[in-house]
């Protein structure tokens, strides 16, 4: 089944009482897709509009039903009554998706692209209703609109734009780089080191005079004994 890619421009949602809120987009086909019509011209050259609804629990346990609709819209009518030619896109998700798609939307984000899988039924006379063909050398996508106007939308696929910023450093870890060790409060084992080193150098600082006194002794008695040799004399 052929994908088609399409690009939202503006975005509306419609609340409803009574009814199921619905998310109108208008869209283009993306630029990259090469979608010609039966009844002449491109999808390219046609404004679309896409329409989301949220299904209910029941419509979501069956896989194999369609999830959608593309549906052309040809020109109205002639003269004065006369319009461009449009499509249009209906397709439903779950309640949780859609909630999370209209957040974005009341936000200001739109999808980035979102795809559609087109189912590719045969016509009457063995044509597909949506396939592909060959021209001038290039596979390009062909839409039977003269005989199938409406087509059944398989499955869709959504790109949403994330941004993603620089963590800003936190003040709360820079505060704690550049706050001195001593003003935070000392713990239990702390202040027992810190009671060992003074016991360590008051030991050692008694020893150092201990050994300082004893040496001026020593020195006085030697002085002592030098001026009684020379008294004696």
């Amino acid at each position: 089944m052929p994908l088609v890619g399409f690009k939202p421009t503006k975005a509306r949602l419609v609340i409803e009482q009574g009814n199921s809120t619905v998310l109108v987009m208008r869209i283009v086909a993306a630029r990259d897709e090469r979608v010609m019509l039966t009844s002449g011209g491109n999808l390219q050259s046609l404004t679309g509009v896409l329409r989301i609804r949220e299904h209910g629990e029941k419509r979501g346990y069956k896989a194999s039903r369609a999830t959608g609709t593309l549906v052309y819209i040809p020109d109205p009518g002639k003269g004065s009554d006369a319009g461009p030619a449009k499509f249009q896109i209906n397709i439903s998700m779950s309640a949780e998706k859609f909630d999370m798609l209209v957040r974005l939307a009341t936000a200001g984000r739109l999808p980035a692209k979102f795809f559609v899988d087109v189912s590719g039924r045969l016509g009457p006379l063995g044509r597909r209703a949506f396939g592909y063909i060959s021209r001038g050398g290039r596979q390009v996508k062909l839409w039977d609109t003269a005989r199938h106007r409406l087509l059944p939308v398989t499955s869709f696929t959504m790109i949403l734009p994330v941004d993603v910023h620089d963590a800003p450093p936190d003040a709360w870890e820079e505060s704690d780089e550049r706050a001195p060790a001593a003003s935070s409060p000392a713990t239990n084992s702390q202040v027992a080191e810190l009671a060992d080193d003074l016991l360590v150098f008051q030991s050692e600082t008694k020893h150092m005079l201990n050994a300082l006194v004893i040496a001026i002794v020593v020195i006085c008695l030697l002085i002592g004994a030098v001026n009684l040799v020379f008294l004696f004399r």
